[in-house]
């Protein structure tokens, strides 16, 4: 990995740039990632390592990766990781990244071995802040995604849409938000809680001791309701483009608070949609995840559900 000195021309060229990529990553615009991230590198003809060029090419691979385009992702971290030194975050990011797209596609031994080299090498980020800061969202991001791995895929039919508003507004009307957390818990298949606590014993706990005691009890990771909020993290995050895009015609009909988007199924056809890209078919976590939503404003689940990345901008406090 490089740090050579840019010139003038280079940085102005390239901060504009960077900030675009940056949007496009918060905004899960992956093609226009990739694009951005394509210009960057023109900046730098003759040294393809330097850490500038590395960083935008992974915010890049990161949106890819929120977007389950998970070949193209997996290929780029694998590059990443071969031409940035192995002491530097740059390499942990890009670790953490490849760890979360080979869950996605149920390579779980290859995966749990990045996860414990990514905590075994997690003392190399200096500051105390970063540090925690970085550790704190890989194991969030890993827990939702050990979720996410055994749902992919899972359920024996594709979801109706009106079998799925009807529970919704039932759900609504007769329990409160830990009584659907409950019942999502309740619904996940065993095999994702089974993996969830089989990845915590063999990477997590290698934490420091102090380190440890700010997670969750054994006895609490398991407990439906934790299974279902974490459940819900990763479906929020997956399904906020399509909630949240301003083009979309449910999220412009939802941010001026036009009442059909209640009472026309609106919110359960986007939930049925989302959940069907990613193969996931159970009719209960469908309705939990409608009714949850409609609980909140367009810019209330916006702002909660914006996915939130692994890797930490320099400027980020």
């Amino acid at each position: 990995m490089s740090n050579t000195k840019l010139t003038e021309w280079q940085l102005a060229e390239l901060r504009p740039l960077e900030v675009k990529l940056r949007s496009a990553v918060l905004q899960a615009e992956s093609e226009v990632a990739i694009k951005l991230a394509g210009r960057i590198q023109n900046l730098f003809p003759d040294d393809r390592k330097h850490h500038r060029l590395l960083r935008a090419k992974l915010w890049a691979y990161e949106a890819c990766v929120d977007a389950n385009r998970l070949n193209y992702a997996e290929a780029g971290l694998i590059g990443i990781r071969k031409l940035s030194e192995s002491n530097t975050r740059l390499y942990l990011e890009a670790t953490s990244l490849l760890a979360v797209c080979l869950l996605r596609q149920k390579k779980t031994a290859d995966s749990k071995r990045l996860i414990h080299e990514t905590i075994s090498k997690i003392n190399n980020i200096a500051s105390d802040r970063t540090r925690h800061q970085f550790q704190k969202r890989l194991i969030e991001r890993i827990e939702e995604e050990c979720i996410l791995a055994e749902l992919i895929g899972s359920g024996e039919k594709e979801l109706d849409a009106q079998e799925v508003e009807e529970k919704a507004i039932f759900l609504l009307q007769r329990n409160s938000d830990d009584e659907i957390f409950k019942l999502i818990g309740n619904s996940v298949p065993v095999a994702s809680v089974s993996l969830l606590s089989d990845v915590r014993a063999y990477s997590i706990k290698q934490l420091p001791a102090p380190d440890r005691k700010l997670l969750p009890p054994p006895e609490k990771v398991e407990d439906p309701k934790h299974i279902g909020r974490i459940t819900f993290a990763i479906l929020r995050r997956v399904a906020w483009k399509t909630f949240c895009k301003p083009s979309s015609p449910i999220y412009k009909l939802w941010a001026n608070r036009v009442p059909k988007v209640f009472n026309e199924g609106y919110f359960s056809a986007a939930v049925v949609s989302t959940l069907g890209d990613f193969r996931i078919g159970i009719p209960i976590i469908a309705s939990g995840l409608a009714a949850l939503i409609m609980k909140y404003s367009a810019e209330e689940f916006c702002e909660l559900a914006k996915p939130k990345g692994l890797m930490i901008a320099p400027d980020e406090k």
